[in-house]
């Protein structure tokens, strides 16, 4: 049975539009936010009490910053209350509040970065004391401690929990690594890049700097090149810049004693973090800055602050404000708001000035763990605010005008094309990307009639096969067909969704999964270990931009229960889902 006579069929069929239809100058492209604060707090007191020595915030904290459209959310997590045995487990209620705190997240339209705030240090209780311990650093008897390989563990599981979720907007490896001793952070944060990416999880991944992140000292700590490998080339450094003399946020000199050791203090912010901006540039990479804070003790303050985020805007890079959290009373820094979410803090002026705005997600529309696309592969983009309007295409080929949405993407050559519409509503829009994009970061803009209203950033690679499912999220059993030919020349279709019965001897099953993104011609296909032969891999025929693999199905998977199918394009791997044998 050809791939043509299987698409004669499928016209018929209403399984993919299900899959795929549910659900002037640019606008800023960068994120602003602040960090969430309260679960790391405690840390001399592990594990600690939930409610006594470290909270986890209400919703009405995240519905407030969500409405102050400051909803990139860094939230701060310690490591020893995550997982309390290195290489263990993920400890159950911990996680289940960070999850909560997630869920409030996006239901406020915010996007979450996981951040383990730990300094690159884990802490055990020895003797009736706490004893913290450097990644990677020997003990006083010589062993390790605490290795890469566990910071790799901790991010693996974290993985798990999140890959899927596309209100994570970004896992931040670890918070201000900071003297390392014998621990190298650019071969320890590598490592952990490429666990994360073994476990087929392309989510952005946060790169901190040594020397507490210091934008100010980047250059000086980590020299002139920039040292991560990242095959989803889905990666930013992050770097930490206070304004203070010392640069640690205490702030413990009023203004006028800072101006009198700096009388270009106005500026001070927009310099330091220059260096940054400069190394960034430099080495074509993307940055962000996610800790920053003035004290509300003088007004002048502000003006610093301002200085410092008109050099981040001009940059279009993301920043997280420190900090908001519900714990953190007559903190200076703070900007939680004041008595009961109704006075804003002083503060919240200038950021509301420097919010950004107008940003979106990108991901493979097959799965949220794919964060990279093909030209002419299918694409979804989350967002709030896109259109008042719902609406989905009735015809193909797919229009470029849907509702009153159409989106345009800018390659990496700097040549712009519309996107075909599949799906539009205000919080997702489904699109086609164009078929002549060239590879590279390619920028997507969602115009609402002739003005543009959002815009955000894929990574576009020669192929970036991804799988649908049945449930839409990308995980679980695949959006599959079984195709069933008898002895007597007759073809029956039957769903994937079901336990696969290969049924008598005399019958021959095909099985066909639905993907975007399958630019190859060296597919190959393994399930349950075994390497199955691919009759057919390319475009499915009657949706554009979905692509349709044909394989046969050897009687010795019957009996195997739920299978894992491992789909890989030049050596790229999708997704991975399942079927199940009878």
């Amino acid at each position: 049975m050809n791939r043509l006579a299987y698409n004669r069929r499928m016209r018929a069929l209403r399984l993919l539009p299900a899959i795929l239809l549910a659900g002037s100058s640019l606008p800023a492209q960068y994120r602003r936010g602040v960090n969430v604060a309260g679960a790391e707090f405690g840390m001399n007191t592990i594990p600690g009490t939930l409610g006594h020595d470290y909270t986890f915030n209400s919703e009405s904290t995240f519905r407030y910053f969500g409405e102050k459209k400051l909803g990139l959310i860094r939230l701060t997590l310690l490591w020893e209350r995550l997982q309390p045995v290195l290489r263990g487990p993920l400890d159950p209620d911990y996680l289940s509040n960070l999850k909560r705190n997630v869920a409030w997240a996006k239901a406020h339209a915010g996007d979450v970065i996981v951040d383990i705030h730990n300094f690159a240090r884990y802490s055990f209780n020895e003797a009736g004391s706490l004893k913290a311990y450097i990644i990677d650093n020997p003990a006083s008897d010589g062993s390790v401690k605490v290795s890469r390989a566990d910071l790799a563990d901790v991010w693996v599981r974290l993985s798990n929990e999140f890959k899927f979720e596309g209100a994570v907007y970004a896992y931040d490896l670890m918070n201000e690594p900071h003297d390392m001793g014998g621990g190298n952070w650019k071969t320890i944060s590598q490592a952990v890049v490429d666990a994360i990416r073994a476990n087929q999880d392309d989510k952005l991944i946060l790169i901190p700097g040594d020397s507490w992140s210091s934008a100010n000292r980047w250059l000086q700590t980590h020299g002139a090149l920039a040292w991560i490998n990242d095959p989803a080339n889905n990666f930013a450094y992050e770097a930490h810049q206070y304004f203070d003399r010392d640069e640690s946020g205490t702030y413990a000199l009023s203004y006028d004693a800072e101006l009198a050791r700096n009388s270009d203090l106005a500026n001070v912010g927009r310099t330091r973090v220059s260096h940054f901006l400069d190394w960034c540039r430099s080495n074509n990479v993307r940055g962000i800055v996610d800790e920053y804070g003035i004290p509300n003790t003088d007004t002048r303050w502000a003006t610093v602050l301002d200085n410092f985020f008109a050099a981040l805007d001009a940059a279009g890079m993301d920043g997280a404000y420190w900090a908001a959290g519900e714990w953190w009373g007559n903190y200076a820094l703070s900007v939680q708001p004041a008595a009961n979410f109704t006075v804003d803090r002083p503060q919240m002026t200038t950021l509301l000035a420097h919010n950004g705005g107008g940003y979106l997600t990108a991901l493979s529309a097959a799965s949220a763990s794919v964060a990279r696309a093909a030209a002419g592969s299918l694409v979804t983009i989350y967002g709030a605010g896109f259109t008042e309007q719902t609406a989905q295409a009735t015809a193909t080929p797919w229009p470029v005008a849907l509702a009153d949405i159409t989106a345009q993407v800018t390659d990496s050559s700097g040549a712009t094309a519309a996107a075909g519409l599949l799906y539009v509503s205000p919080g997702q829009i489904n699109l086609q990307m164009p078929a002549l994009a060239a590879t590279g970061r390619a920028t997507i803009t969602v115009l609402r009639g002739s003005s543009p209203v959002a815009s955000g950033t894929i990574q576009l690679a020669a192929t970036a096969p991804a799988i649908f499912t049945a449930n839409g999220a990308g995980y679980g059993t695949a959006a599959a067909q079984v195709i069933r030919l008898r002895a007597d020349g007759s073809v029956v279709y039957e769903s994937a969704a079901a336990p696969i019965d290969f049924g008598p001897d005399s019958d021959r099953l095909f099985l066909a999964l639905y993907g975007t993104g399958v630019r190859s011609t060296a597919v190959s296909l393994s399930l349950a270990g075994q390497d199955v032969p691919v009759q057919s891999a390319g475009p499915q025929g009657q949706f554009p931009g979905l692509d349709q693999i044909n394989v046969g199905l050897p009687r010795s998977l019957a009996g195997q229960g739920e299978t894992g199918i491992g789909l890989s394009c030049d050596g790229v791997r999708a997704n991975g889902v399942t079927v199940t044998f009878r």
